[in-house]
């Protein structure tokens, strides 16, 4: 294990960026998180990051020693590869008055922080979420080809619909530390813990939406993806059963949510009557 010393200064934001293997990517989502234009009040510029790899590799080593600051901590953990014990791993070390979760491959909108730096929506205790832009990209083994870019309107995105499939990227939440103190993601499922953990996040706190570009969400569309949401493990007989977990989990509240869940089991293959869902 690998981390800085923490300040003792008051920390506003933690951003937890979970990482595997990507360095050159995780390299543009720190400095998309270090380049933050600043905010009006310098007092509430005070920002963590809390990069957590689940494998020793050199070259992410060597990005994290070049961008994280005395402020912010760099962990290597033990055990299987995933982003759910990463994250459960930086949050019992987050500092941060409010909590962010960025993948390795995306990245924070540059005025992100000093929005939600003056939402009082957040700072009044509730979960808030902006837009995103979705870039299309190739990726190759040390650099990206930009392909396109298309803003992403969320408004209106979050709401009970959230029981049948995720409704907006996590990159573009920011939580009150006190709502998600207690919360872990769950490292049984195979791709789909982000949305298990909002559902569950939801129908305690539901999120309030702000009229602002969050992040980046870079995705690709061909043979150079190592995606997670667009590996065997997110489309195949995993991704069904992570389905059915959740399903299971959280009970549908209305009639129409559950056939809607029985119709999309059964086009992957699972006939189970809505009754059960």
């Amino acid at each position: 294990m690998e981390s800085s010393s923490a300040s003792s200064e008051c920390v506003i934001f933690t951003v937890i960026v979970p990482t595997h293997r990507r360095a050159h990517l995780l390299f543009r989502a720190l400095q998309s998180v270090k380049s933050q234009h600043q905010f009006q009040d310098e007092e509430s510029a005070k920002v963590q990051i809390i990069v957590v790899s689940d494998v020793i590799d050199p070259a992410t080593d060597l990005v994290c020693n070049q961008v994280l600051e005395a402020n912010d901590i760099y962990l290597r953990r033990a055990g299987s590869a995933g982003p759910s014990q990463s994250r459960n791993h930086a949050l019992q070390l987050a500092e941060g008055q409010y909590i962010l979760f960025l993948d390795d491959d995306d990245a924070l909108h540059s005025e992100w922080l000093m929005e939600l730096s003056k939402n009082r929506v957040l700072k009044a205790g509730v979960p808030v979420y902006g837009n995103c832009t979705v870039v299309t990209e190739r990726r190759l083994s040390d650099t990206t080809e930009f392909l396109g870019a298309q803003a992403l309107d969320c408004a209106g995105k979050l709401d009970i619909w959230l029981h049948l499939k995720n409704q907006v990227h996590m990159s573009c939440y920011a939580f009150p530390r006190q709502c998600i103190t207690h919360r872990r993601f769950d490292h049984f499922m195979r791709a789909y813990e982000d949305w298990e953990f909002l559902l569950g996040l939801y129908r305690e706190f539901p999120a309030c939406h702000v009229p602002s570009p969050a992040s980046y969400v870079f995705e690709v569309h061909d043979a150079t993806t190592d995606r997670r949401g667009s590996s065997s493990r997110a489309t195949g007989i995993d991704a069904v059963l992570d389905y059915l977990y959740v399903y299971r989990r959280y009970p549908g509240p209305t009639d129409e949510i559950r056939r809607k869940r029985s119709e999309l089991l059964a086009r992957n293959g699972l006939a189970i009557p809505p009754a059960y869902l």
